[in-house]
């Protein structure tokens, strides 16, 4: 695969992805948490503006353009946890000539 050492030297960055979970006490109390999916390397880049930078956005947290090696287990509502910060999955894109690697469009949560 020609793009295999370009792609490899861009992953520099650790991350640790989380899926959320959920319980139920035995009073029925329910508690929720995040159990780790994957840690994996990333490429992590800032998203540019578009339209949910216009008030359509769920907030005005930054958003990230998060490459990762393809992964089984990755979905939309997981979180990504990178130096301190935590990620929310938004949407996740899958290039037919490049399935060696995943896409992850996400937003920073406050936690």
């Amino acid at each position: 695969m020609s793009h295999a050492p370009e792609f490899a030297g861009r992953l520099r960055e650790r991350i640790v992805i989380h899926a959320p979970v959920t319980a139920r006490e035995a009073t029925g109390v329910r508690l929720s948490g995040w159990q780790e999916v994957a840690r994996c390397l990333a490429a992590i880049r800032p998203k540019g503006t578009g339209a949910e930078a216009e008030g359509m956005a769920l907030s005005r947290m930054g958003r990230f353009e998060v490459l990762i090696r393809w992964r089984e287990g990755i979905a939309v509502g997981q979180r990504v946890s990178w130096r301190g910060r935590y990620l929310q999955i938004r949407a996740i894109s899958e290039d037919a000539r490049k399935p060696d690697r995943l896409d992850l469009t996400c937003e920073e949560t406050r936690s």
